[in-house]
C-alpha cells in the first residue's frame, strides 16, 4: 500500500512539472477537473505499481507525454501502433502470471501431499479410498447424513498453515447445508459422522476446490475442516428450523451450488 501512495505521488508530482504550473483550485471547474486528472492518476499508479510487481518496468516521463499528447489529441503514435504495443506489454504480464500461478499451484500441490503423507502417521487417522483423511475428536450416537441430507453444522475450515477461511463459530451460528452442494470431500467425511460427533478431515485439492483460486483459498490447496455435526435434519424439519436462521444463512442455502463458497 506505502508503494502505490508513493508512486501516485510520483506520478501527479511529475505531470505538474512536465506543465510547468501548478494548478489553483479556486472554482467547481478546477476542482472537477483536477479529480478527473486525479482519479486517472491514481487508476495509471496502481496498474503500474502491480506491473512493477511482475518486474515490467515503465518509463515515465514517456507515459507522461503520451497522456498530455493524447489530451491534446497530437499523439506520436498511430492508433493501430499504441493497440500493437499496449497487446505486446499485455501478453508479457499474462504470461508472467501465468508463470507465478503455475508455481504457486505446484507449490500448493507439494505441500498438501507432505501434510497428507505425515498426517496418515497419526494412528488415529483413517485414510479413505479417495485420499480423505478423517480424524474423530468426539463420540457421535445419532443417524449418519445421507447423499440427499439437510444436515446443521458447526465447522472451522482452515489451509495447511491454520489460516481461517470460513468459521460458523465466530459468527455464533451454525450452518444449515444441503449435501449435494458441498464439495465432495466434505459430503464423503460428512457421511463418516454421527448426530454429535465432532471429526478434523483433511480434503486433497482434488477433491475440495481443485486447482483454480477460490476467495481466499489459493489454487491447489488441501483444506482442513473441523466439524461438529448437529444434526441430520428430517423432511420438513428444515422449514421451521430455517425461522431462526440470519438472512444472510438463508441466501447461502438458496445459491444453487455456492453455500458457503460451495463448501
Amino acid at each position: 500500500m506505502c508503494g502505490k501512495k508513493i508512486s501516485i505521488g510520483l506520478f501527479v508530482s511529475l505531470c505538474f512539472v512536465a506543465q510547468g504550473f501548478a494548478v489553483e483550485l479556486k472554482t467547481n471547474v478546477q476542482k472537477e477537473s483536477y479529480s478527473i486528472g486525479a482519479s486517472t492518476g491514481a487508476y495509471i499508479s496502481n496498474q503500474l505499481f502491480e506491473q512493477n510487481e511482475f518486474g515490467i518496468k515503465a518509463d515515465i516521463d514517456a507515459l507522461i507525454d503520451g497522456f498530455v499528447d493524447a489530451l491534446k489529441k497530437k499523439q506520436k503514435l498511430s492508433d493501430e501502433e499504441i493497440i500493437t504495443h499496449l497487446n505486446n506489454r499485455a501478453e508479457g504480464l499474462n504470461k508472467i502470471s501465468q508463470e507465478r500461478f503455475s508455481q504457486q499451484l505446484n507449490a500448493n500441490l507439494d505441500a498438501g501431499k507432505k501434510y497428507l503423507a505425515n498426517n496418515a502417521k497419526n494412528k488415529k487417522v483413517i485414510t479413505t479410498k479417495s485420499g480423505l483423511q478423517y480424524e474423530k475428536i468426539a463420540e457421535g450416537k445419532g443417524v449418519k447424513p445421507k447423499p440427499e441430507s439437510i444436515v446443521l453444522i458447526h465447522y472451522k475450515g482452515s489451509l495447511l498453515d491454520g489460516t481461517l477461511f470460513d468459521n460458523t463459530y465466530e459468527r455464533k451460528q451454525p450452518a444449515h447445508l444441503s449435501m449435494i452442494n458441498v464439495i465432495d470431500g466434505l459430503q464423503e467425511g460428512l457421511m463418516l459422522m454421527s448426530e454429535g460427533e465432532k471429526a478434523k478431515i483433511v480434503i486433497p485439492s482434488e477433491l475440495a476446490y481443485g486447482n483454480a483460486d477460490v476467495q481466499a483459498i489459493p489454487a491447489g490447496s488441501t483444506v482442513i475442516f473441523e466439524v461438529e455435526l448437529i444434526k441430520v435434519l428430517k423432511p420438513g424439519e428444515l422449514n421451521n428450523s430455517a425461522k431462526a436462521l440470519s438472512e444472510e444463512t438463508k441466501k447461502e442455502m438458496s445459491e444453487t451450488k455456492q453455500p458457503l463458497k460451495k463448501l
